[in-house]
């Protein structure tokens, strides 16, 4: 609900009927939010928690996130990471740029 400050109001994030009748089996998490613990724990891993050398992050959404999923980050030396629940790739084909 925290992300209706940001002026988007859309019910597929807060109203389970209206969730089910988009197929899913409840409401689903902001991308907006699923992005931002993946930039977090990129920022705790790759910079120390030095926001000042994070650069840039992009990434594809692949599926969704429900609230309270257990989220992992995967990251190669060469600046790609994935973010996964489960077994399941939610972010794919990230890359981090991380300056000095």
């Amino acid at each position: 609900m925290l992300y209706r400050l940001t002026g988007d109001r859309n019910p597929l994030h807060t109203d389970p009927a209206f969730a089910a009748r988009g197929g899913f089996p409840a409401p689903i998490l902001h991308g907006m939010c699923t992005y931002g613990f993946t930039g977090r724990l990129l920022l705790q891993a790759l910079c120390d928690g030095d926001a000042g050398r994070f650069r840039a992050m992009d990434g594809r959404f692949t599926m969704p996130v429900y609230p309270g999923d257990a989220l992992t980050v995967e990251v190669w030396r060469e600046g790609f990471f994935r973010t996964l629940r489960g077994a399941d790739v939610v972010i794919d084909r990230g890359v981090v740029e991380v300056g000095a």
